[in-house]
């Protein structure tokens, strides 16, 4: 069921997207304008994100499947706004409808996930998400020529099938009441200080960065290679490989970082990272640009699962819902500075420089996570007078 709810909502997304900005494109709009547009989608992710904790304890089905089908309208009305306020309020609404319906989703996998495997199952999760991103933007960049606004609609229609299969394969009943009911009772007061100490910066570090891509590049990517003289077959085709990396190494880098461990891998992923983008900026050819796409794809792609799955095995289960929050909104600030920034980048240095300014983001966070590295080994020590041991405890220290 998440499988398959995610991956129509994200089909919704990969086409609506990328689409946005070239139809903006088409009105006139600076790349100032676009990225901004686009900022404000993942400013609505940021707001709502805060308060789902709290409407998942009472709505949890109701706010998933009310957060695709409003993100299927918002997709399918986008062209037929007529004002820049119409748009900016469309993508302000389909990031609250994202909040609503991707952290219940992400609080689910964490939740259910054995310890030994937490990565492969936030693989399986990210590689759904990343073939229907990939699906969306495959199908719409050749369609948006020839019928633009049908084709919004087209990635309408699909989010609002996976909102029916949300509803039919949600689990409901009295395992996830009794869940919610215990998560409630549990203590918080010592998980919170644990939950924003220094030892997860690095996986809030990871979602903001991959945000700031993610946004980043779906704003100006497509419009970076058309401007480097790309029909829109070919920039469907190279933005095809980017994904491709995304779908095919989402499962195997998740099982490499079960054995290898969590953080080596999510470093190793930001190291290749910085790799890509800078030979994106000064690939010559084609092939060797979608090779670096290839591998840009790939790093990127699996910094939010891997970052997701290292907060988790830290985080306490009573916890997870707030936690997931608090990392999408992270996910969600570095996607809303990507469009602003690089717009300001690009309209001030040029199209290749958003490449460069990609990869100072990546070293830095790469080198806050070296720096917490050993801070994040073991959990802080718990404050207050130690607990009084048992007469047989007493017994057994002595022996």
């Amino acid at each position: 069921m998440l499988c398959l709810a995610s991956g129509g909502w994200a089909f919704g997304f990969g086409l609506g997207a990328p689409l946005a900005s070239l139809w903006l494109r088409d009105a006139g709009r600076s790349a100032r304008v676009i990225g901004l547009n686009t900022s404000l989608y993942y400013l609505g992710v940021a707001l709502a994100a805060f308060a789902v904790p709290c409407l998942m304890r009472r709505f949890c089905r109701l706010c998933v499947v009310g957060g695709i089908v409003a993100d299927a309208v918002v997709t399918a009305l986008f062209p037929w706004a007529e004002s820049l306020l119409a748009w900016s309020l469309l993508r302000l609404i389909g990031g609250m409808a994202t909040a609503l319906s991707i952290i219940p989703m992400e609080t689910l996998v964490n939740h259910n996930a054995p310890p030994e495997r937490r990565a492969r199952d936030f693989g399986f999760y990210a590689f759904s998400v990343a073939l229907g991103v990939a699906l969306g933007s495959l199908i719409g960049l050749p369609l948006y020529p020839l019928a633009p606004r049908w084709t919004f609609a087209l990635g309408g229609l699909v989010t609002l099938a996976s909102a029916l299969t949300a509803w039919m394969g949600w689990p409901v009943g009295g395992s996830e009441r009794s869940r919610d009911r215990e998560g409630a009772a549990l203590s918080t007061a010592s998980s919170r200080s644990w939950l924003d100490s220094i030892a997860n910066a690095f996986s809030y570090g990871a979602a903001w960065v991959q945000g700031f891509l993610e946004g980043g590049l779906i704003t100006f990517l497509s419009i970076y290679l058309l401007g480097r003289g790309y029909r829109e077959g070919e920039v469907s085709f190279l933005v095809g490989g980017l994904f491709a990396g995304v779908i095919l190494c989402q499962v195997p880098l998740a099982w490499l970082a079960d054995r290898l461990g969590r953080w080596h891998v999510l470093l190793g992923c930001h190291i290749l990272l910085m790799a890509a983008l800078l030979s994106v900026r000064g690939c010559p050819s084609t092939p060797l640009l979608a090779v670096a796409l290839f591998l840009l794809g790939a790093c990127c792609g699996a910094l939010y699962p891997l970052g997701l799955a290292l907060l988790g095995e830290r985080v306490p289960p009573a916890e997870l819902a707030r936690a997931n929050a608090h990392y999408l909104a992270s996910n969600c600030v570095g996607s809303l500075c990507g469009p602003t920034l690089l717009g300001l980048v690009i309209d001030r240095f040029g199209q290749p420089s958003q490449f460069l300014a990609g990869a100072i983001a990546v070293a830095a966070v790469g080198g806050l996570g070296i720096a917490c590295h050993r801070k994040g080994d073991k959990p802080p020590r718990r404050r207050g007078r130690p607990e009084k041991k048992t007469k047989r405890e007493l017994e057994l220290y002595n022996v």
